[in-house]
């Protein structure tokens, strides 16, 4: 039993392997992500609500994976906030689709949260939809709000502006060639150990791969 489970796009092939090699780096600016391996969250952490199982988890995304449709879009690589991703170019209606219905579809798995971990998840200046989200969903960010999004650093001190482009340079030298669509043909169900280390339980096909 794991301790909280999650369904994460988790890209094979060249981007994988630099997302593993790049969070694997040991770089300070790194630590942070490298803890939820190279990912992009479809369903937020969630631990399993009251009676559920890991088995019948798997049941549902199997259930789930089945009914959906693989997604393609190009990458390119931004600075959100104070870090570093690469998110999709275009038109993302159908990865919204998808983030959607794994949010939804599997929303009878994760057990409430408390009052406490409510306060403890708000954030300054969170608007009220984005609170109304973590309310109602267990995480601020999903359906109108969801920004799909692979996590390639923490946050970088923008102070000296030299450091935050150093580091633009870097990741710019060492991604894979981007020209290629990216696509997500499978769901990952990740599950959090006692150490705090998410890793990838099984991968699931997506009806149309």
């Amino acid at each position: 039993m794991y301790q909280r489970y999650a369904i994460y796009d988790c890209p094979e092939g060249a981007l994988g392997a630099f997302g593993s090699a790049w969070l694997g780096s040991g770089r300070a600016t790194v630590a942070r992500p490298a803890r939820y391996g190279f990912h992009a969250t479809l369903k937020a952490p969630f631990a399993l609500s009251e009676g559920e199982s890991e088995a019948r988890l798997v049941d549902a995304v199997t259930a789930l994976a089945a009914g959906l449709s693989p997604v393609a879009f190009k990458l390119e690589l931004a600075r959100l906030g104070g870090f570093f991703a690469l998110v999709p170019q275009g038109d993302t209606e159908a990865l919204n689709r998808l983030a959607r219905s794994c949010v939804q579809e599997l929303e009878a798995f994760r057990a409430p949260m408390t009052a406490a971990e409510y306060e403890r998840k708000l954030r300054p200046g969170m608007s009220a939809q984005k609170r109304e989200n973590l309310k109602r969903w267990g995480y601020p960010y999903v359906l109108e709000d969801f920004r799909y999004h692979l996590t390639l650093t923490g946050p970088v001190p923008p102070v000296p502006p030299a450091a935050r482009e150093a580091v633009r340079a870097e990741l710019e030298a060492a991604l894979p060639d981007l020209d290629a669509p990216h696509q997500i043909t499978s769901l990952c169900l990740c599950g959090e150990d006692s150490a705090g280390q998410f890793h990838i339980l099984q991968r699931f096909g997506l009806g149309g791969a």
